[in-house]
């Protein structure tokens, strides 16, 4: 009788767990594998975008596997060689088939998402957790931990956005290593022990080498050891989280110091200018964790002036709010909403201090702090439900977990719209940044490329309007001008170009081209001369000065342009034809 009153209430402990007691590691991944999928099918083909272009189509590191080969060349960080030994497997398999780019990041993103099922796990299990609540509903804080990071709509910036694979596949690298480290804590037996070392030391390099944002590690191991690395008399290690703690502290100091800490040359904001930005910007990141709406490619955001703004102020006093309560959760035992609360803040420091980067804000930097909000939420709602007394509890978390999953799927699908092309993407962007040049250039060169010339001007023209100091903006509006044959317009853009950069090549080619139409032949060559020797290597202006000197009948000088050109471009047709004419015409002439 005893035993039958045992085994009813080891079954009604375990009833929390329900459907995810049997087969739950297979039916999790699986799980989160086909909602990874759903949320992103559409994503399949959507086009290339903004630095894909250079990072796929005009780098020569992915046409071949050459660059892979030298050692060093996985040594020189700034190459992010493991990603970009992925683009040159894309490349080899189906060159710029866009469906296989985004096939491998949806892959990354999947793979992201287990590893996060799988740590979560390891917290969970890690002794530390005292709450019935929590301990009782270990399984659903797992899955929906992993659910919430694998389809929330702010982590499309480093899955849709092709070359953001950089910032998946360095997390997924990131999330290996402190998945290793744990287990090398908690290892006994040696050779196991310096094996699991080993792979830890590995995946930590390859996420570095994937993106140096992954240099976080060392702090969020300090984090590990402060809230889940426990002895056997389950104590914390105090000698090594202060051996941490005082090196990564000194490397701070010293680096601001002596000012070793990097900074992105295109910035040109400073340090101070730069970390008081971000207190502007650390609120909007939450914001768009909790409600993702606003979503942005290129936010607006200033740098302020001083310290003592209102949004500045605002944003302290919010940061100060947050510490407060990861501390307050830490001391009443709460520990995974305090380490939720500090992960976030440990994994965007790097980009969120004191180290600028010209891009005061981007979304794809919240990808690796989505495990923390995923184990956040999830946490909440079953300490919220536990408060609610009787038999809803169960069903409330349920329901409570699904809609919000849901709800953060239905705007990856919409989110993913917006990325379809280059014109969907900036003409959102425009309609949430209508005063910043970036978006309006965009816009610009989207409506270019579908032949819209008149509405690529006007966005063209706005973004002067914010920047005139863009020759290549100048150029732009100048060949829109040149086309609609407002020949004095164009030149005047054209001018403006060339005081902004005397050496640009294109727009001396396409002010020749304007003095040409206008008659003034002797300035017109002069500047397609330049244009030449300034970029020996652009076709246009040898091609037409080739042109200028078959229309003079200077056939000889043509001839020997003509000839030029089909050295650059041996395929070049018009030159071959005229060639021949010039051929026909000296013959004809000597007959």
């Amino acid at each position: 009788m005893r035993k039958k009153k045992r085994n009813i209430e080891s079954s009604s402990k375990e009833k929390p767990e329900g459907i995810f007691s049997k087969n739950f590691y297979m039916i999790s991944v699986v799980v989160i594998t086909l909602a990874v999928l759903i949320v992103y099918y559409n994503s399949f083909h959507n086009s290339f975008q903004y630095d894909d272009i250079h990072h796929i189509f005009q780098s020569l590191h992915n046409k071949n596997f050459d660059s892979f080969k030298d050692l060093s060349f996985w040594f020189h960080f700034i190459q992010r060689a493991p990603a970009q030994f992925t683009f040159a497997v894309n490349y080899h398999l189906g060159e710029y088939s866009v469906f296989g780019y985004h096939l491998v990041n949806v892959i990354i993103h999947i793979i992201s998402s287990v590893l996060v099922f799988i740590l979560t796990g390891i917290l969970l299990n890690s002794g530390v957790i005292k709450q019935d609540a929590v301990l009782k509903n270990k399984k659903i804080i797992r899955l929906f931990s992993a659910l919430i990071f694998a389809v929330h709509p702010i982590q499309t910036e480093a899955v849709t956005y092709i070359v953001q694979r950089m910032e998946s596949l360095s997390f997924a690298f990131y999330a290996a290593a402190l998945i290793m480290y744990y287990l090398f804590r908690n290892e006994k037996e040696t050779v196991k022990k310096v094996f699991k070392f080993t792979l830890f030391l590995l995946a930590g390099l390859l996420a570095v080498m994937t993106k140096q944002t992954a240099y976080t590690l060392p702090l969020t191991i300090l984090l590990f050891e402060i809230y889940f690395i426990r002895d056997e008399k389950g104590s914390c290690s105090k000698k090594l989280v202060l051996t941490l703690t005082a090196a990564l502290s000194s490397a701070l100091i010293i680096g601001l110091a002596a000012d070793l800490l990097p900074k992105e040359y295109m910035s040109d904001t400073t340090r101070w200018q730069y970390m008081i930005t971000q207190f502007k910007v650390i609120p909007k990141y939450i914001f768009l964790l909790f409600i993702p709406a606003g979503q942005n490619v290129d936010h607006h955001v200033t740098v302020p002036e001083s310290i003592f703004e209102p949004a500045v102020l605002s944003g302290i006093l919010f940061v100060g709010i947050m510490i407060f309560i990861a501390v307050y959760a830490y001391k009443k035992d709460h520990k995974l909403i305090s380490f939720s609360i500090v992960w976030f803040f440990a994994v965007i420091s790097l980009r969120s201090s004191v180290l600028p980067i010209s891009d005061l804000m981007s979304e794809h930097r919240l990808y690796p702090a989505m495990f923390g909000f995923g184990l956040f939420v999830s946490s909440a709602v079953i300490l919220t439900a536990d408060k609610i007394a009787g038999n809803f509890k169960y069903n409330f978390t349920l329901i409570t977990l699904l809609i919000i999953t849901i709800v953060y799927s239905v705007s990856t699908v919409r989110r993913n719209e917006v990325w379809k092309d280059e014109l969907s993407l900036w003409k959102d962007s425009v309609i949430k940044s209508p005063e910043k040049f970036r978006p309006n250039y965009n816009a610009g060169e989207a409506y270019k490329k579908s032949g819209l010339s008149q509405t690529a001007l006007d966005y063209y023209l706005k973004a002067y309007s914010i920047n005139a100091d863009s020759y290549g903006l100048c150029n732009n509006i100048g060949n829109i001008y040149s086309e609609k044959k407002n020949f004095d317009s164009a030149e005047k853009y054209y001018m403006r170009a060339l005081s902004l950069n005397p050496e640009y090549p294109k727009s001396l080619n396409n002010l020749a081209n304007i003095y040409f139409k206008k008659g003034n032949m002797k300035k017109a060559e002069e500047l397609y001369v330049s244009a030449s020797e300034k970029d020996p290597g652009f076709i246009d202006p040898v091609l037409n000065l080739g042109h200028l000197y078959f229309i003079s009948e200077h056939y000889d000088e043509a001839v020997i342009k003509y000839k030029r050109v089909l050295e650059l471009d041996p395929d070049h047709e018009q030159a071959r034809n005229n060639l021949k004419i010039i051929e026909s015409r000296i013959a004809g002439k000597k007959e």
